[in-house]
């Protein structure tokens, strides 16, 4: 039996399918130009190219801190096993911040198709869209809901490794697993600070979700940290700092910069980010 097929109305033969939004020939650091709604806001300023290239790099930098960090997990399984108990706990630490830095790859690819550009948001579901002008709604959505459920079991590794695997702690991450991954999509946790922009498009149960590991992880800081601050005569309160800066970086990026559209707040989120898994690496070191 023969299918045939059509070709919708507004397709254009010579069209090819092969180039994308990046200007021709599509080096890396070739950036497209500024959308129309940064233009006609005269936000275009904050787009520039070097500008732009800057906002991906430290967005990829991450990959370097986290890494190392897990590798001096690794190194030093021994000593962390006589402190934690058991080889289990030892595997989660190392896996916690390869989780949560892959999980930063859903934004990474949310941005690369918006060119690095953060613009006032349109669902092409239910409007006329040109990546020309706006940003996906849609995309940045599932963009969301992806990182938030990634970047919730990075900090559920986390806690596990520190706590242990038991009844109550099995539990719990069950109970967060199920609801995150079968909650309803609708409602989101936006907010409107700028002509109706919706800011934070993530939906309520996933954010609930992560709110909850977000408490259960920082409580784990300092349980795990606070005896070897103290031995080094450190301000016990410092074992709060990396998830501190995590979440700055996280609001900053979530808030400032996509209700702003100031790239400049794109960059400083990320900056925290680093620090933060930085931060981390060094406190690490004080327990062996």
């Amino acid at each position: 039996m023969e299918i045939k097929t059509s070709l919708p109305d507004n397709y254009h033969e010579e069209s090819n399918p092969n180039l994308g939004y990046y200007p021709e020939p599509g080096w890396e650091w070739q950036k497209p130009e500024p959308k129309t709604y940064l233009v006609e806001q005269d936000l275009a300023k904050y787009a520039r190219g070097w500008i732009l290239n800057l906002v991906e790099l430290v967005h990829w930098l991450p990959f370097v801190p986290a890494f190392i960090l897990s590798f001096l997990i690794f190194q030093h399984s021994s000593a962390l096993k006589a402190i934690l108990g058991t080889d289990i706990q030892v595997f989660l630490l190392a896996i916690a911040p390869i989780i949560q830095t892959f999980g930063g790859l859903t934004g990474i690819m949310m941005h690369e198709y918006e060119g690095w550009q953060v613009v006032h948001f349109k669902n092409p579901l239910d409007s006329d869209f040109d990546i020309k002008d706006f940003n996906n709604e849609w995309l940045r959505e599932v963009a969301y809901k992806l990182l938030f459920v990634l970047q919730g079991a990075g900090l559920l590794a986390f806690s596990l490794g520190v706590f242990g695997i038991n009844k109550i702690t099995l539990t719990f991450a069950i109970v967060s697993g199920i609801v995150a991954f079968i909650g309803p999509q609708n409602p989101k946790a936006t907010i409107y600070p700028i002509d109706n922009q919706p800011v934070f498009p993530l939906a309520v149960s996933i954010l609930v979700v992560f709110i909850v590991n977000a408490i259960v992880n920082f409580v784990a800081y300092f349980h795990l940290f606070t005896p070897a601050l103290a031995a080094a005569n450190l301000p016990v309160v410092l074992a709060g700092l990396a998830p501190t800066l995590l979440m700055l970086g996280g609001v900053v990026e979530g808030i400032l910069a996509e209700s702003t559209f100031n790239q400049w707040w794109h960059f400083t989120a990320v900056i925290f980010l680093n620090l933060g898994i930085i931060v981390q690496i060094y406190f690490f070191q004080l327990l062996w």
